[in-house]
């Protein structure tokens, strides 16, 4: 898929949802539960890890604060949208924990209220939405120790190819077929095969939330995390992991949603090479290089 640049203010965008933000970790919640499935990735990870300093960047409405806090983490977390992280503290106070360990700040300057550095760094659903994802990164590394874990969720370029609609022509001309090679006649033929094959029904949207409004969202290819993202910045790669899984073509959650959930959600294995193509997001693990 296409990324969307178009210059929108995430902060105001995520701000406009922070009373209802909750909802997303909610099971009952008439839509697919991939933040549940995403926050379970990084709780099995950091009860491996067992860090003694984590640090939430990106914390949102602040629920995967409180569970980080209630794991027993000596954990801090911070967020760009003021809205947020009113709606943080409240979350992390009415788990019983101090507010003050939410602030805030953007993911690319921020000032912890600590000066140790952090032995793990938690990213859920953030990264993608900054300019530039490699600058984003450098400096979250810079707030860690030298062995310590840099773990982030990124979407997935290649699920464009399972989507079967109009992102997998874009990808495919793009990233895949050499049509700027071809004569004009020949492209335009190619492109018009495509746009034949892969269309869009005819349906209503069913759902929308700060992802449908054209704030900028990064995507990446899972194959090239290490040449693209970690090796300039020094880290080495530990694991990934695949989450919000598809079990058909994305089309299908609009016209049959009930069940294409539930047979989505019994695909939900991170470690299962399918991800690659059938997820549409992914959770990266990556220590610097020693």
């Amino acid at each position: 898929m296409k990324n969307n640049n178009k210059d929108k203010s995430a902060a105001t965008e995520f701000g406009a949802e922070s009373k209802t933000y909750d909802k997303n970790y909610d099971l009952a919640h008439d839509r697919y539960p991939d933040h549940v499935f995403r926050l379970r990735i990084f709780l099995e990870l950091l009860a491996t890890l067992k860090p003694t300093q984590l640090l939430d960047a990106g914390c949102g409405s602040g629920v995967p604060l409180a569970n980080f806090l209630n794991a027993k983490y000596n954990a801090y977390g911070f967020d760009l949208s003021p809205d947020m992280v009113v709606q943080a503290k409240q979350n992390v106070k009415a788990s019983g924990h101090d507010d003050s360990r939410v602030f805030q700040g953007d993911l690319d300057n921020f000032s912890p209220p600590t000066s140790q550095k952090f032995d793990a760094i938690a990213a859920l659903g953030a990264v993608y939405y900054t300019p530039n994802t490699l600058v984003t990164l450098r400096n979250l590394k810079s707030h860690l120790t030298d062995n310590g874990d840099l773990i982030f969720s990124l979407r997935n370029d290649l699920f464009s190819l399972f989507s079967l609609n109009k992102y997998s022509v874009e990808y495919l001309t793009e990233s895949i077929y050499p049509v700027r090679e071809l004569s004009t006649g020949l492209r335009n033929s190619v492109e018009e095969f495509l746009s034949a094959k892969f269309t869009d029904a005819d349906v209503a949207q069913l759902f929308e939330n700060v992802d449908e409004r054209q704030i900028r969202s990064q995507l990446h290819n899972p194959l090239t995390v290490v040449t693209e993202l970690l090796d300039p910045i020094g880290m080495e790669l530990v694991n990934i992991y695949y989450y919000h899984f598809h079990a058909l073509p994305p089309i299908f959650e609009h016209t049959h949603p009930k069940e294409f959930r539930e047979l989505s959600a019994t695909y939900e294995s991170p470690s299962d090479w399918r991800g690659l193509f059938m997820a549409s997001c992914f959770v990266v693990h990556a220590r610097p290089k020693s």
